[in-house]
């Protein structure tokens, strides 16, 4: 059986099955090496349309690895080389002939470190909506305020658009970063550990932003908060060392995980 129609898989060859929703982003056969060093192993996972999946993992495990080569930022490196298919829609992302700017807009990256410009709040966010169109002023500010609503940022903000973003508090800019991505209407959005430096009220609006955007976007998002996997997302894939060790619906990975080695790691037997 294959990803697309299995509800839930354990390792790379799959599990019981029922119905589940569409693939929206599939891996298959990932491995990925830095020079010499090979951080992924023909890792195979699907991830679903209008989903949140969280991928867990011990630390120098490749989740996010995994994660940046869905947006191919291995392109800036000579000497990070990849192997296998991404499939989003069915089209293979690593081909030399996809558009890689194209690519970056339909499937958005937010990184574990703030990546606030020194500009504006206003042009943080119309950043990329400029690079890619040519909208009438009217758009512009339409879709800025759409992004910063989504966000959960604009009720804080929209009295000082034309403050530099810097000058936010770090939950308040990594919202910052999350509007700028979906500013551009993105089909996928990474997220690479977004709440790690954050406290506890940050982090509750950036998961409140996550479970609305979902009902949009397909998401996919590194974390090393186990508690933060289990509230926010729908799937869950395990990697160990590389590979991708069991995936299912969260649901059975922290009740009732098939392998050894995911129960050990979600009850913190680990190590």
């Amino acid at each position: 059986m294959s990803f697309s129609t299995m509800h839930v898989a354990s390792g790379r060859d799959g599990g019981a099955s029922t119905q589940a929703p569409a693939v929206k982003l599939r891996a298959s056969n990932i491995s990925f090496r830095y020079g010499d060093e090979i951080a992924l192993r023909k890792v195979s996972v699907p991830f679903y349309a209008r989903k949140v999946t969280a991928i867990i993992g011990p630390s120098g495990c490749g989740k996010s690895t995994l994660l940046r080569v869905f947006n191919r930022m291995h392109d800036f490196y000579r000497d990070q080389h990849v192997e296998g298919e991404v499939l989003l829609d069915g089209q293979n992302i690593l081909s030399p002939a996809f558009d890689v700017n194209h690519l970056r807009t339909r499937i958005g990256m937010v990184f574990q470190q703030l990546t606030t410009f020194p500009m504006s709040i206003y042009d943080n966010v119309a950043f990329g909506i400029r690079i890619n169109k040519r909208p009438s002023h009217q758009e512009l500010d339409r879709r800025v305020e759409a992004a910063l609503q989504r966000a959960n940022l604009w009720d804080e903000v929209k009295d000082m658009l034309a403050a530099n973003g810097m000058g936010l508090s770090g939950g308040q800019q990594q919202r910052l970063c999350i509007a700028r991505t979906i500013a551009v209407e993105p089909e996928v959005i990474l997220l690479d550990e977004p709440c790690s430096a954050l406290d506890p009220l940050a982090t509750e609006k950036i998961e409140k932003t996550i479970q609305e955007l979902k009902a949009e976007c397909t998401i996919v998002i590194v974390t090393h908060n186990l508690q933060q996997a289990a509230r926010i997302s729908d799937y869950t894939a395990f990697m160990y060392l590389g590979e991708l060790i069991e995936f299912n619906a969260t649901e059975q990975i922290f009740t009732a995980p098939q392998e050894e080695r995911t129960d050990h790691f979600v009850n913190g037997r680990f190590g």
